[in-house]
């Protein structure tokens, strides 16, 4: 059997798979959330072992421990802390939607050779390690993911990640290795050793075999973003595949044979074997649908909607001012006027709108470079509505399907059953 575990930002999870890929265990448990100080959000890694602990100590009560061959961990991207080299955490992790480290943009921008680069954001796993880096100069250090370091802390092994999570402390995925201007900003000693997701590291430590069941022949494989694992959970993996969530807001992702990127928009691309994943986020999404309708109603007005006779109204539903893709306008404020008098109509503009914005990011990233999609799969809450699936297919003109797994925890399984072999050419 196989053990996927996922780390999000107000819980985790796992799904132990066997060798058919079918899912024969799952248990979750909650977080405790982030610590918000203005732009600074944190949170302790003491709070990520103990959900790792109660993950398995439930596995443990479901299923025989000793039958998992593997196991890979996915956790949210660009959620870094910094440790010393026995792993021992000397500050909290930055998470993936802290945004201090200002100052540390403009260190990046000065040594790094292109005007435009995935890591000159606040939010970038370099400017955070810049910034953490300043607390602790005489020490040696290991600038960790979340992913990362709980990957190290299953093999007790400590200074490795991989190159999804890489990616944003500045690893050169096409070369394969850390680029020479980063040792401007850190110490080459200080970055991690860098796998290809899914390749094995290590073995299970003897402590957490001995504590929780595990077989010593246990292995620990690299890991992955949340992001990441929840499209490869998805089954996804002919060139021109694509994935939209539609979630609280709406994340396009299509597979391509070259890496795609426009800082402006936000789109950036994940090597996946010899393939890219491409992809770019919508602010709109189906959490405006939360602001006017409950559930029930919208199972009840979505059924009433006649897809033959589309309404004259001409929304942009964002929750609140600014978007980035496939329009980079920050100051794009919501327009949801006026409301019609029919709460059908309403909502069918609202999911028109949505649709239209879903058509546009996939011709967008067609114009940077990226595959037109040939079927898209659909995973998050707003993928559970029949009428919404039906509409999309008719303006997307691809198969539009619900995808069958979107567990992050099951795509983490199958990458610990198959690391990347799925997305290998022959």
């Amino acid at each position: 059997m196989y053990l996927g575990i996922d780390f999000g930002t107000s819980g985790c999870r796992a799904i132990i798979i066997d060798a058919q890929e079918n899912p024969v265990a799952e248990v979750s448990y909650p977080l405790p959330s982030p610590e918000v100080n203005n732009r600074q959000v944190t949170q302790p890694v003491s709070d990520w072992i103990t959900g790792l602990h109660r993950l398995f100590k439930a596995l443990a009560a479901e299923s025989d421990l000793t039958l998992i061959k593997r196991i890979a961990i996915d956790g949210t991207s660009a959620s870094l802390l910094m440790s010393d080299a026995n792993g021992l955490p000397l500050t909290p992790a930055l998470m993936y939607n802290d945004s201090s480290s200002h100052d540390e943009v403009l260190l990046i921008k000065h040594h790094c050779p292109t005007s435009e680069h995935l890591c000159m954001t606040a939010t970038s796993s370099l400017a955070k390690a810049i910034q953490l880096k300043a607390l602790q100069e005489n020490q040696k250090v290991k600038f960790l993911h979340q992913a990362d370091y709980l990957t190290n802390y299953l093999c007790d092994d400590w200074g490795s990640s991989d190159y999804h999570n890489a990616l944003k402390l500045g690893f050169d995925v096409k070369t394969s290795q850390w680029p020479e201007w980063i040792f401007k900003l850190i110490p080459e000693k200080c970055l991690p050793k860098v796998f290809p997701p899914g390749e094995v590291i290590g073995q299970i430590s003897p402590q957490i075999s001995d504590e929780f069941g595990f077989s010593p022949d246990c292995e620990i494989c690299a890991g992955t973003t949340d992001a990441n694992a929840a499209f490869i959970a998805t089954g996804c993996q002919q060139l021109g595949d694509a994935v939209t969530s539609l979630g609280s807001t709406m994340v396009l992702k299509v597979l391509n044979l070259k890496p795609v990127h426009n800082l402006a928009t936000g789109v950036y691309s994940h090597k996946l074997g010899d393939y890219w994943l491409c992809g770019g986020a919508s602010n709109a999404g189906a959490g405006i649908l939360r602001q006017y309708f409950t559930d029930q109603e919208l199972v009840e007005l979505s059924a009433q909607i006649d897809l033959q006779m589309p309404t004259d109204l001409s929304y942009y539903p964002l929750t609140s001012p600014g978007e980035r893709f496939p329009v980079n306008d920050p100051n794009k404020k919501p327009e949801l006027e006026p409301r019609s008098e029919s709460d059908v109509d309403f909502l069918q503009g609202i999911l028109s709108a949505l649709t239209r914005i879903e058509h546009q990011g996939y011709e967008k990233l067609k114009l940077l470079g990226a595959s037109a999609p040939n079927c898209i799969m659909s995973c998050g809450g707003g993928a559970q509505n029949p009428t919404w699936l039906k509409m999309r297919k008719q303006l997307l003109g691809v198969p539009v399907l619900r995808a069958r797994h979107t567990q992050a925890a099951y795509g983490a399984a199958l990458l610990a059953k198959q690391g990347l072999s799925q997305y290998i050419r022959a």
